[in-house]
């Protein structure tokens, strides 16, 4: 017997207030000791004005346990100093009501409230404990010879049979509570298992979403390889794009996650070439009218391709009108200025400066004053004004060159989004 009630009070020590459930109750703890102080003021006012003095006293210590527990539950944020002061002054109180029998011994009656509210408001624990005090003391002052020293305050009949009453109401308000305890531990266990449970399995999740990540990464850059393979003399160009864009996009403030979707898309811009017979990709003379329109149907091509794949539908819009014109006469389908995407409009200003900064198979890469007077040329015609003024000053600083000196196979190693 023993041993399961000291299990019970174990139980009972364990806080059942954490997270959100320890806030709402400190701020009910406050609410109820900002009433309870102002109300214990109120009364010592009355009372020194009417003379009571024991009543004034009982007051007054009503006021001091109503500010020390707002004290403790708000600015303080200690809810154990804050449980304690509130037990400590029902004690001190209601030993005071009991032997003095202010108003005509019925004040004492208030007590047959402080079982619940205790144990709902402040703890089950120190609730169990005031009931017990209480319930000492009631038999103490009621059912020993000190009967006679009160028996002017209380009717014999009251006497007899508050006891018993209050010890009831102790018992009864106990087993219901402790259950209620008991609940709430199972409750908050339970929370922090599922907790523990989502986390593991969002961690499991971020982990398999970073390993698709890196294995779709990996796959775009092979495909972007695999493109350039067919050129000999265009060799890591898509990687190069990809990182002039990226560039210039970082120049420009955009979003991290848009720079790297940007990067993906530049990568893949060039994928309809798969579909370019190679005697004419890499024919070394002036291209005909139809092998020409056969080479502008790697956009069409490309477009098809990244089309299959619900993740790549911004990058099949890069693929598609990477070669559009901002005065409209660019192909495949004529758009003009704003029409054309974003991404598109930014690809291919860094798609024309590696075309004219690399060697090609009918002449070696132009000096960079040459591509600067030709990219203005553009400005307004061929190219966005505003994204390429932004690209002319990046032609500025070193950053281009070091992104055209980088080995392709180390590029592709690295994390697009850096």
């Amino acid at each position: 017997m023993f041993k399961k009630l000291k299990q019970e009070w174990r139980m009972l020590s364990q806080s059942i207030y954490t997270g959100e459930r320890l806030e709402a109750n400190l701020q009910a703890l406050v609410a109820v000791s900002i009433v309870t102080a102002a109300l214990g003021l109120g009364l010592t006012v009355y009372d020194i004005m009417k003379g009571e003095t024991i009543m004034a006293v009982a007051a007054f210590n009503t006021f001091l346990g109503g500010m020390g527990c707002f004290i403790c539950a708000g600015p303080l944020k200690n809810r154990e100093a804050a449980a304690i002061i509130p037990t400590a002054f029902c004690a001190i109180v209601f030993t005071i009501y009991t032997f003095s029998g202010i108003a005509e011994g019925t004040a004492m009656l208030w007590s047959l409230l402080l079982p619940i509210g205790m144990c709902y408001f402040v703890s089950v624990k120190y609730g169990i404990l005031l009931s017990a005090y209480y319930s000492i003391l009631f038999v103490v002052v009621f059912y020993t010879p000190m009967q006679d020293r009160v028996s002017r305050f209380y009717q014999p009949a009251f006497m007899a049979r508050f006891p018993l009453i209050f010890l009831s109401l102790s018992v009864f308000t106990a087993i219901a509570m402790v259950q209620y305890h008991r609940v709430s531990l199972l409750e908050l266990r339970y929370q922090e298992e599922l907790s523990r449970e989502v986390e593991k399995q969002t961690h499991v999740a971020n982990e398999r979403a970073d390993k698709l990540e890196t294995l779709s990464e990996e796959i775009v850059q092979t495909l972007a390889v695999t493109i350039d393979a067919k050129d000999k003399y265009t060799n890591g160009h898509s990687f190069r794009v990809s990182r002039y864009a990226m560039a210039l996009a970082e120049s420009l403030g955009w979003e991290e996650a848009e720079i790297h979707a940007l990067g993906r898309e530049g990568l893949l811009h060039d994928i309809g070439k798969i579909g370019v017979p190679d005697q004419v990709l890499n024919k070394p003379g002036r291209l005909t009218d139809e092998e020409f329109s056969i080479i502008q149907s790697h956009t069409r091509v490309g477009d098809e391709i990244l089309n299959q794949s619900g993740s790549l539908l911004e990058a099949a819009k890069v693929a598609r009108h990477h070669h559009e014109r901002y005065d409209g006469k660019g192909y495949p389908d004529r758009l003009r200025g704003d029409e054309i995407p974003l991404h598109a409009r930014a690809v291919a200003i860094a798609d024309a400066y590696d075309a004219m900064h690399s060697d090609r198979i009918y002449r070696k890469g132009l000096p960079q004053e040459t591509i600067r007077h030709e990219m203005i040329r553009g400005r307004g015609t061929q190219f966005d004004p505003e994204l390429l003024d932004a690209f002319l000053r990046l032609m500025d600083t070193e950053i281009l060159d070091e992104i055209a000196q980088q080995d392709i196979f180390k590029l592709s190693d690295v994390d697009l989004a850096s």
